[in-house]
């Protein structure tokens, strides 16, 4: 370079500071100076090359140079980006038109951009390139500093002191809100395990904002598994829940719901004032009327556009995402307008003049067309997908921020309004998206769940729905069903049919299911108002259809299991409304019975269920009695009966204390039904049922007192008892003669058939014996102390039955298994002829002839009964 050259390129050097140019003198002498002294780098020889010895130097020590020129490297950038990375904030709050975090309004001035396209590219492309650079060089606090300010301008966080109508409008009209929401959501994505417990916390808090405001669409973010509630329950318990007088305002709601009308216009506004949860307190914000988490309709109910090119629309995110057609997602963001703007119009401009009909566009509301251009540039799913690759520490934060937002927000429901504006409250309905969302995490982490479980889940659900002793610190309210109180059962429900399926972690999972009733489920539980009984139901009938895993849970399991059946079949049997007497499908008592049925005849759970499940059997019987069912109540007996052929493996080796101990309870609940049951055909059916149970040979390997117990407690008190009410029917009553004759004879053959049958056991234990059979006839007296002469023959051919006839039969039958009972005892010489002088009369056999002397029907065959014995 010549130096005139030089002098015509520096000259200008200092015009910011002065107006004159630098002295012509001056800039030759630096002239001279460099041509005389050139300036050289290190390594280099005489002529400014590098030499062959530099080289072999250079080549001898190459390791040593790489590193520390990297480890320079990474200096240089590192003390770039610190001394870098404010002003790039202030450069995108300036693109965004938002104030930084930490900074004062007043010392910060934002010039009104008015929603402009080219500050909201140029600020996603600048934060995405800072929050990139710091990510790469490992410089986690700056960061977290820029994300959580690239949230805050979002919008979404924060303002809670404006009404949902203005929320919704600032975001709305707002592209520089929106692509700072674009970055962040798309960062979390991306960076999950450095954002942090904080950053997680505010992309929820967004997230439940969005669906706050009507603006997530309903391809994002889905709860993956069926409903627990059919459709027609679910808008019943929605109809509950919205605690609504008028039970026709769902059904006549287009689309999903009521949520749909919230932020609507016209009479919906009138709907909107109906749906404030009684006894609350309206805010500002109007969260609490937010109560139906899946209303994700928009409020003008118009249908979002599909895409020109539906194939491509259909794709995952992944595939259509916007680095995979444009250099950048703020080039793609500006793509997304400008197609906006085309929808509709088949002839695209060419040269640029044609002019462009955007009314196609105008179709669709604000809202809609935010909804729509969020679902296209925003991963929503990723959140959950991508936390499959995310490190324990990460995914643990994850977890713990929607944790943390749940127990915040249970514990602000009564908070005043200002500590509902400083912190991040959700409306019942987001609280019941986050139990959602973290059950879909937890869904994509199967192969963490044993580590989920123990350090954070277990925890939760506990903390939640455990009762807690009076005086604890936990108020009331939070043992009121709530929409988030649903979802979270409805994930400990899920949770646990992903573990019995799968066996992965499920001893320690399926006792869980003990808090989700009493008496350590902490939520109140009503009977005929707001109850989550069918989503319970439905839970256990999931699980117990994966019967190859509960073939390997154990005994803890077994209980958690059990206690449910018992509640569910405690908890339904009410007949439907189709004026058959059936059930609904969903009703738990029969959820409970198809469960109970499917684990008692599956083969891979033979000799496995527990015995204790006659006790849930036993409610299953109380049910269908307390609702009218008599199917559902012989059902249940059946049940009973197959438990006790179940129970011949214990006879077959012999363990007789394990036997007395199953089949006492088995006993106990057939014998309820048969005294107590209001039906006839269930009584009947208990009856014969009790009397095979006694006669089989299960009775020969307990202990015979135990067996007599048995006799004299159960049997013989419930013979009497229903032959003493069958007896005592009016003459003028309307009932069925026929088969109250059928359950006399039932009555009679469970006093005297057990008897019969056990009696060469019985007679060993003398006393015992007498009891018993001094009892049989006591209720014999009874039954035939009828003085009146037997009923002429041609009287029981007339073809009708009377009460008169009716009692004539019994007395009969009666009297004819009286008189076998007595001939097996005088067979057995336990009974002798009290009359014959060299026979020395027993106790038994003075009180039988007493006894049956004082029976008037008996008393004519008496002496042919004693001749019997004398021969």
């Amino acid at each position: 370079m010549k130096v005139i050259d030089f002098v015509r390129n520096n000259k200008n050097y200092g015009k910011e500071i002065s107006d004159k140019d630098l002295p012509v003198e001056y800039l030759e002498g630096i002239y001279k100076k460099i041509k005389e002294e050139q300036i050289r780098t290190l390594g280099e020889g005489a002529d400014g090359s590098m030499t062959l010895e530099r080289w072999k130097d250079v080549m001898k020590n190459t390791s040593s140079f790489q590193t520390r020129y990297l480890q320079d490297t990474k200096d240089v950038k590192e003390l770039l980006i610190e001394s870098a990375w404010q002003p790039v904030l202030s450069a995108m709050s300036g693109l965004w038109g938002m104030i930084p975090t930490g900074v004062d309004n007043g010392d910060f001035d934002i010039q009104d951009q008015n929603g402009t396209l080219q500050g909201a590219r140029f600020g996603i492309d600048l934060a995405n390139e800072i929050l990139s650079g710091a990510s790469s060089l490992g410089r986690q606090d700056i960061f977290q500093d820029l994300f959580i300010n690239v949230c805050y301008m979002s919008g979404l966080l924060g303002n809670y002191n404006m009404s949902t109508e203005e929320r919704t409008y600032c975001f709305v009209d707002s592209l520089e809100r929106q692509s700072a929401l674009i970055v962040a959501i798309n960062t979390a994505v991306e960076n999950g395990d450095i954002i942090g417990l904080d950053g997680w916390k505010y992309i929820w808090g967004m997230i439940f904002e969005l669906r706050d405001l009507q603006l997530l669409s309903g391809k994002n973010l889905k709860e993956s598994d069926p409903d627990l509630l059919t459709g027609e329950a679910r808008i019943e318990f929605s109809r509950r829940l919205m605690q609504l007088d008028e039970p026709d305002v769902i059904h006549d709601t287009p689309r999903k719901g009521i949520m749909s009308l919230v932020f609507g216009t016209g009479s919906s506004e009138n709907l909107s004032n109906q749906l404030t949860r009684r006894g609350s307190q309206q805010s500002l914000h109007g969260k609490e009327d937010l109560l139906l988490w899946d209303e994700i309709a928009s409020s003008d109910e118009e249908d979002e556009p599909s895409s020109n090119n539906e194939e491509y629309a259909s794709l995952p995110y992944y595939q259509r995402s916007p680095s995979r057609q444009f250099s950048s997602v703020g080039t793609a963001f500006e793509n997304q307008l400008f197609n906006e703007m085309a929808y509709g119009n088949d002839d695209l401009p060419v040269t640029g003049l044609e002019r462009i009909d955007s009314r196609q566009a105008e179709l669709l509301s604000p809202r809609g067309r935010v909804r729509n251009r969020l679902a296209n540039l925003v991963d929503f799913n990723g959140l959950i997908s991508e936390t499959r690759y995310l490190c324990d520490d990460g995914l643990s934060d994850t977890l713990n921020a929607l944790i943390d937002i749940i127990r915040d927000s249970s514990k602000n429901n009564n908070a005043n309004e200002e500590a509902a504006i400083s912190g991040l409250p959700i409306s019942p309905a987001s609280e019941a998206f986050a139990e959602i969302l973290l059950c879909e995490v937890v869904r994509k982490n199967r192969d963490r769940f044993a580590f989920i479980w123990e350090n954070i889940l277990s925890a939760h659900y506990n903390s939640r729905l455990t009762c807690r002793p009076e005086g604890s610190e936990v108020e009331s309210d939070s043992m009121i069903l709530t929409p988030g109180i649903e979802k979270c059962v409805s994930g400990i429900l899920k949770i646990c049919i992903w573990a019995s399926s799968r066996n992965v972690f499920a001893n320690e999972v399926l006792p869980t299911l003990e808090i989700l009733h009493p008496p350590l489920g902490a939520c109140v539980w009503s009977p005929l108002e707001l109850n989550l009984d069918k989503h319970l139901s439905e839970g256990l009938w999931r699980i117990c259809r994966n019967v190859d895993g509960l073939s390997q849970i154990d005994d803890k399991a077994w209980e958690g299991i059990l206690g449910l059946l018992d509640w569910c079949a405690s908890r339904g049997g009410i007949p439907s409304r189709d004026n058959f007497g059936s059930l609904d499908e969903d009703d738990p008592s029969l959820q409970a019975f198809r469960s109970l049925h499917l684990m008692l005849h599956a083969e891979e759970l033979k000799d496995i269920v527990p015995y204790g499940v006659v006790k849930s059997i036993r409610s299953l019987v109380e049910a269908g009695e307390r609702g009218h069912c008599p199917k559902l109540s012989i059902a249940g007996l059946d049940l009973l009966q197959l438990i006790h052929t179940r129970m011949e493996t214990l006879v077959i080796q012999k363990e007789s204390e394990l036997l007395l101990h199953c089949w006492n309870p088995t006993i106990d609940a057939v014998a309820e039904p048969a005294e107590k049951s209001r039906n006839g055909n269930v009584r009947q059916h208990a009856l014969t049922l009790l009397t095979d149970m006694v006669l089989d040979r299960h009775g020969t390997c307990i202990p015979l007192l135990s067996l007599c117990e048995i006799m004299n407690s159960i049997c013989i008190p419930i013979a009497g008892e229903r032959i003493t009410d069958l007896l005592r029917i009016p003459r003028n009553a309307d009932v069925d003669l026929e088969e109250i004759m059928i359950e006399l004879e039932l009555c009679i053959s469970l006093l005297f058939k057990p008897f019969l049958h056990h009696l060469k056991n019985l007679v060993s234990l003398e006393q015992e014996f007498l009891g018993i059979w001094i009892s049989m006839l006591g209720i014999m007296t009874h039954l035939l102390g009828d003085d009146e002469a037997p009923m002429e023959e041609d009287d029981y051919d007339d073809g009708i039955m009377t009460r008169e006839k009716l009692f004539r039969l019994t007395q009969d039958l009666g009297s004819e298994h009286l008189r076998n009972a007595v001939m097996v005892l005088i067979a057995m010489n336990v009974l002798v002829n009290d009359d014959d002088d060299e026979a020395e009369p027993s106790q038994i056999s003075s009180a039988t002839w007493a006894a049956i002397g004082s029976i008037g029907y008996c008393r004519p065959l008496i002496d042919e009964w004693k001749g019997t014995a004398q021969c």
